[in-house]
């Protein structure tokens, strides 16, 4: 009987313990009031770590970019040298990253190049000379003591508007050599935006039709040629009787030997991975 009641005891003080403890972590808060980056540049390398009193596990975004502007475009853009999703324990130590410009303007074209595909092409108007730093405490954070949306986050270093996040950024003059500003190497490629004057190379067999607006549509049929895979078009027109653009063009073979001139639906072009001949 006096070990059932021992064993009773230990079992009501676990659980008060264990309760009294749920209760505190529910009222814990976060306080930080220290969040400053810590950062040398030297040659093409930057030594970043942070210098904060928030928890080891805090989570925390990390990003090293350079803005640029596009021709006809007010919004500003930017390219990473680095990004992460992280934890504060990681940055308290010092880390390097790569801030080579020959990288950063290779991200840059192949950025303009991707787009291009999808028709959304650019030229750059202007690229920025400072390289900026930045990290940030979301508001999402998986520690409860922080509460939903930060609201537990105390301190003075929260920011007082807006979203409640810590937050630092620092810009460092680091100017390009030869910034790749002007016209975009890669003309656009989608198949219903092609630009006039441009070769393309396709990549599957494609019609040539006559006429865009055939007043017999049978004869214009039995004209139809076939430009083979791997044959070229130069873009002379563009015109749009129904919506779907039509462009006349001169076409050539694969050696580059003139086929003749003629009209391609840009309906035939779509799903073809076309590629743009320099």
């Amino acid at each position: 009987m006096k070990n059932i009641m021992i064993h009773h005891s230990k079992l009501v003080l676990f659980l008060i313990l264990t309760v009294t403890f749920i209760a505190c972590t529910a009222d814990a808060q976060v306080v930080c009031n220290k969040f400053k980056l810590v950062m040398k540049v030297k040659g093409s390398t930057l030594d970043l770590s942070l210098d904060t009193d928030l928890p080891d596990n805090t989570v925390v975004m990390v990003s090293v970019s350079r803005s640029y502007l596009e021709k006809g475009n007010p919004e500003i853009y930017s390219e990473d040298y680095f990004s992460e999703k992280s934890t504060i324990g990681k940055w308290k130590s010092r880390h390097r990253i790569f801030v080579d410009s020959e990288e950063w303007k290779s991200s840059l074209r192949t950025k303009q190049k991707k787009m291009s595909r999808l028709g959304l092409g650019f030229d750059v108007a202007s690229i920025s000379d400072k390289i900026s730093v930045r990290m940030v405490v979301p508001i999402n954070q998986p520690d409860p003591r922080f509460g939903k949306r930060n609201s537990k986050l105390t301190g003075k270093a929260i920011r007082t508007t807006g979203l409640r996040v810590v937050e630092d950024e620092i810009e460092i003059d680091y100017p390009l050599d030869s910034p790749p500003v002007g016209k975009s190497p890669f003309p656009n490629l989608n198949p219903k935006e092609l630009e006039v004057g441009q070769i393309y190379i396709l990549s599957k067999q494609t019609p040539l039709m006559p006429s865009h607006s055939p007043a017999d549509p049978i004869v214009a049929l039995q004209k139809m040629k076939q430009i083979p895979k791997g044959g070229m078009f130069k873009i002379l027109e563009t015109v749009k009787p129904r919506g779907n653009p039509w462009y006349k063009v001169v076409v050539f073979d694969q050696r580059k030997k003139r086929i003749g001139t003629g009209w391609i639906n840009s309906t035939a072009l779509l799903g073809q991975e076309l590629k743009a001949y320099k």
